[in-house]
C-alpha cells in the first residue's frame, strides 16, 4: 500500500471528474436517459447512469495511473473506442473456452474461418497509439510535468536506461495488463457494494453515519479512511458475497503428487481449482448466514474477546483475500484496487444519497471469469452537507 499511495493524486483527479459529472446529471434525483449510458437498457432512473459510470470511473482511474490521461469514458459519457465492450466480449468468450480448451481450435483458431472476438486487438492498437503519442510529445518537450509519474512515464524511463531490454513492444505488453483487466474486477466489487447497500438499510445508515462523522475532505483521502472499520467491513463483505472473479484458479499437482492438509492425496498432473464464490460462503468460516450480506460479521461481537475476534477476523480475511489469488500468482494490483475502491465508495456515499427506485428490484449478473452486473435503477441525490 505504501507503494501505490503515490498514485492517490491521479485517482483524485478521476474521482473529481466523476463526482462533478454525477452531480450535474443526476444530483437532483432526475430521471436518467439510460440509452446514453448503458447500451443494453432503454430508460432507467438515476443510477442507470451512475452504475455505468462506476465502471467508467474504474477504467478511467486505471488509464490515468497507466498513461497520465483518461480514456474519456466519463467526459464523453460513452465507451470510447469500444475498449470496455471488446474487453467484455473477450471474457465472455474466454470463460467457456478456458474450461473446454479444445473448442478454441474450432472457433477462434479455426484455420478456415475464425469465429470469436478479438479483445486484444483494440487494446494493442490503443496502447501503441498512446506510447507513440507520448514519446512524440517528449521529443517536442510538450509533456507537462505532473505531480506523479504515471506508469507509462516509468516504462519510458526504463527504455532509456535499458534500451537493449525494453522497447515499445515490451511497454505495450506491460500496459495491456491494465487495458484488458484493470477496471473489470474493481468495478464489479463497487457495483456490488452500491447494490447491497441499497438493499440493506441498516448497513447503509451505519456506513453513511461513519463517513459523515469522519469529517472527510473530498475526494476522500486514504489517511482519513484507511482505519474506518465499517467502510472496510462493507467493502470486504461486498467482495466476499459477490467476488469480482468467480471462476477457478487452477494449479497442477507436481510430479510427486500433493497431499492436502486433511490427508487427501492428489495424483501428479491433476488440475485443481478453488472458486472464491464457493470459499467465500463457507459456513465454518463466515457463519450460518454466509449467504446474506451482513458487514457486521467483520466487526467484533459483544460476546467475544479481542483474541477470539482477531483469530476469527484473520480466518475471514485470509479466505476472502483469495479473490486476489494466492502464492506466486497473487494479483499484483490488489493494493491499488483496495485503495481505489475505498476512496470511491467513501467519496460517493459522503457526497450522494443513493436509493433503488424500487427496493424490491433485483439486479441481473453473469459470470464470465469476471462478474458483470446489470440493471440497477437508482435515484441519486446530492447531500446538502456536500454542496
Amino acid at each position: 500500500m505504501t507503494n501505490v499511495l503515490g498514485y492517490e493524486p491521479l485517482i483524485d483527479e478521476t474521482l473529481n471528474k466523476f463526482v462533478d459529472k454525477i452531480g450535474v446529471r443526476f444530483g437532483g434525483g432526475e430521471v436518467c436517459p439510460a440509452d446514453e449510458w448503458i447500451g443494453y437498457c432503454k430508460r432507467l432512473h438515476g443510477n442507470a447512469g451512475l452504475l455505468a459510470n462506476v465502471e467508467k470511473v474504474a477504467w478511467d482511474v486505471t488509464a490515468n495511473i497507466s498513461f497520465g490521461r483518461h480514456y474519456g469514458f466519463i467526459d464523453q459519457e460513452k465507451d470510447v473506442d469500444n475498449l470496455i465492450t471488446d474487453s467484455t466480449k473477450g471474457l465472455i468468450y474466454f470463460a467457456p473456452v478456458s474450461q473446454i480448451p479444445w473448442i478454441d481450435h474450432l472457433l477462434d483458431k479455426n484455420p478456415i474461418f475464425r469465429i470469436g472476438p478479438k479483445p486484444t486487438l483494440t487494446g494493442v492498437l490503443y496502447a501503441f497509439k498512446v506510447v507513440a503519442e507520448y514519446q512524440a510529445e517528449l521529443e517536442k518537450d510538450k509533456v507537462k510535468a505532473g505531480t506523479v509519474d504515471h506508469t507509462l512515464e516509468k516504462y519510458v524511463q526504463l527504455k532509456k536506461t535499458y534500451p537493449d531490454m525494453v522497447n515499445d513492444v515490451q511497454i505495450v505488453n506491460w500496459l495491456m495488463l491494465s487495458i484488458l483487466a484493470g477496471g473489470d474486477t474493481s468495478s464489479a466489487t463497487m457495483r456490488a457494494t452500491v447494490y447491497y447497500l441499497a438493499k440493506n438499510a441498516d448497513a447503509y445508515k451505519k456506513l453513511v453515519a461513519e463517513l459523515i462523522s469522519a469529517g472527510l475532505t473530498m475526494p476522500a483521502q486514504w489517511k482519513d479512511i484507511r482505519d474506518l472499520p465499517y467502510l472496510d467491513a462493507v467493502i470486504r463483505e461486498s467482495m466476499r458475497i459477490n467476488p469480482g472473479i468467480a471462476m477457478n484458479f487452477e494449479r497442477v499437482a507436481p510430479e510427486s503428487g500433493y497431499t492436502l492438509p486433511d490427508g487427501r492425496y492428489i495424483p501428479a498432473g491433476t488440475k485443481v481449482g478453488i472458486s472464491p464464490a464457493v470459499t467465500n460462503r463457507n459456513y465454518a468460516i463466515f457463519g450460518e448466514d454466509s449467504d446474506a450480506f451482513r458487514p457486521d460479521r467483520w466487526l467484533r461481537r459483544n460476546d467475544e474477546s479481542e483474541e477470539e475476534y482477531q483469530e476469527r477476523h484473520k480466518r475471514m480475511h485470509d479466505t476472502c483475500d483469495f479473490v486476489f489469488g494466492g502464492g506466486a500468482r497473487i494479483c499484483m494490483g490488489r493494493y491499488l484496487a483496495m485503495l481505489e475502491m475505498k476512496k470511491m465508495i467513501a467519496t460517493l456515499y459522503a457526497t450522494f444519497d443513493l436509493r433503488l427506485v424500487n427496493p424490491k428490484h433485483e439486479w441481473t449478473y453473469r459470470n464470465a471469469w469476471f462478474v458483470y452486473q446489470e440493471n440497477m435503477p437508482m435515484i441519486v441525490i446530492r447531500r446538502e452537507s456536500s454542496t
